[in-house]
């Protein structure tokens, strides 16, 4: 018996992107070709790749509720991690940036375990991807996660030579352009999506196994919190469990079993009046600097201020997912766990300040504390000593820095700019005018130019 041709009355528009389709956000495509909206839009693949195909369901809605959702209460983390999943959707209409966080901790404290629990909110187990890829392949999984959560485990895995360039990837959003079979550029490939990962190291500790310095840039896109430091590993509340194995053992079954139903309601209400759900987002993220802002007293320093948005937006996306009746948690849930995790990336970065006028001073304070009784010359001294690569002069508590050993002491970065993060610290006395720099004291043959440093500067960044 020969099969029906099926044919579809009016105009479609056929799509290989999965997520929202278009930048219109009128239509949500899944892995499993199901599209949630304008019925217009057709997946014009025939199959879904890898990690997209897990994007499907187990159980009802109520079933992951009951379990997966509700295991969430009274663990700050666990609750952020599900928020950081429905954000994902919200990134497209509200025209922001993707990025997301990593938790970091040491081995065996429930850091995996809260990746799952997130990667519930819109498929299977396996739907969990780990860092152990090249770029490119990572470029394929961002794609196929689009409009939802890509969630990486393991970030020790990944060689440390593409760890950062693969994070701003993910985070930016946007794949290598590449030529087709006929040698014409094919458009690169596009998405933003939320990012969950973990690791027992920073991506900064990341870089430096390869000789790398990590930007700001990088670091505000994936958040880095401790998420080993909770009152077990990375739990609050064990649910009456005797102890962390056994309440992580038991979540893992839960969302192995109840899974890919909450991320597609998020969606439905989503779609259903955009314009209201983003209006109410936005009150949420100001809601939330405000309440932050007083908090932790924070200052309008740009990388912070991003970072506060960042968590902003994961808070408002819980927020939402809760006032739609998707997760049973109580109002101010989602709130309150992104003031958590706010804290302790704030704790984790030495404050609200700069992170390059930080990192400045780590560095300059590290290099006086190694080398300053053999790389600089005492002015004080009886009788002058030989001085194999002298990188400067002391007296008293005041290091005279020669204007050469300054680039390397900031090799890779700008020298300039980091003579004013020292300056604007209060560690450095300028010269006249506009000069950074400024002649040595007379006692130094030929007065070149020297950064001039005051002592304090080794008590500098202990807290």
């Amino acid at each position: 018996m020969r099969a029906k041709t099926l044919r579809r009355e009016g105009r479609v528009t056929t799509t290989k992107r999965l997520g929202w389709a278009d930048e219109s956000c009128r239509a949500f495509v899944f892995g499993t070709g199901r599209v949630i909206g304008d019925g217009g839009f057709v997946f014009q693949s025939s199959h879904a790749p890898g990690a997209a195909a897990e994007m499907r369901d187990a159980g009802t809605l109520e079933d992951w509720r009951s379990t997966v959702a509700a295991a969430c209460e009274g663990n700050p983390l666990m609750v952020l991690a599900v928020s950081l999943a429905f954000a994902g959707a919200l990134f497209e209409p509200m025209h922001t940036e993707g990025g997301g966080i990593h938790l970091r901790g040491a081995s065996s404290r429930g850091k995996s375990t809260v990746l799952r629990v997130a990667v519930s909110v819109w498929g299977s187990p396996k739907f969990l991807q780990s860092w152990r890829a090249t770029s490119n392949g990572l470029e394929g999984v961002a794609a196929a996660c689009n409009g939802s959560l890509i969630a990486l485990d393991e970030m020790g895995e990944i060689d440390a030579r593409e760890a950062g360039k693969t994070a701003y990837m993910l985070a930016n959003g946007q794949g290598k352009a590449r030529a087709s079979r006929t040698g014409t550029a094919r458009p690169a490939a596009r998405w933003k999506t939320s990012i969950l990962s973990s690791g027992e190291i920073s991506l900064a500790d990341k870089m430096t196994e390869a000789g790398q310095t990590s930007r700001a840039g990088q670091e505000v896109r994936l958040l880095d919190i401790l998420a080993d430091g909770q009152t077990h590993g990375a739990f609050d509340d064990l649910n009456r469990h005797s102890d962390p194995a056994a309440f992580a053992d038991e979540i893992r079954l839960k969302a192995a079993t109840a899974f890919g139903t909450a991320g597609p309601a998020f969606v439905e209400h989503l779609l259903r009046n955009m314009n209201e759900a983003t209006r109410q987002a936005r009150e949420f993220i100001d809601s939330f600097k405000a309440i932050a802002a007083e908090k932790f007293d924070l200052t309008s320093d740009g990388q912070t201020s991003r970072a506060v948005a960042r968590f902003g937006l994961i808070a408002a996306a819980g927020e939402l997912a809760t006032a739609w009746g998707i997760t049973g948690w109580q109002p101010e849930a989602a709130i309150n766990a992104a003031l958590t995790g706010l804290e302790l990336w704030l704790n984790g970065r030495g404050g609200a300040g700069q992170k390059e006028a930080r990192d400045a001073v780590i560095r300059l304070r590290a290099f006086i504390s190694a080398h300053g009784s053999s790389k600089f010359e005492n002015l004080d001294g009886d009788a002058p000593r030989t001085i194999l690569n002298r990188a400067g002069w002391t007296r008293g508590e005041t290091y005279y820095i020669a204007t050469d050993a300054w680039h390397e002491i900031h090799a890779g970065h700008d020298p300039v700019r980091c003579a004013k993060y020292v300056r604007d610290e209060g560690f450095l006395e300028s010269g006249d005018g506009r000069n950074l720099a400024q002649r040595a004291p007379t006692a130094i043959p030929g007065r070149p130019r020297v950064y001039v440093i005051k002592g304090p500067i080794l008590g500098a960044g202990d807290d």
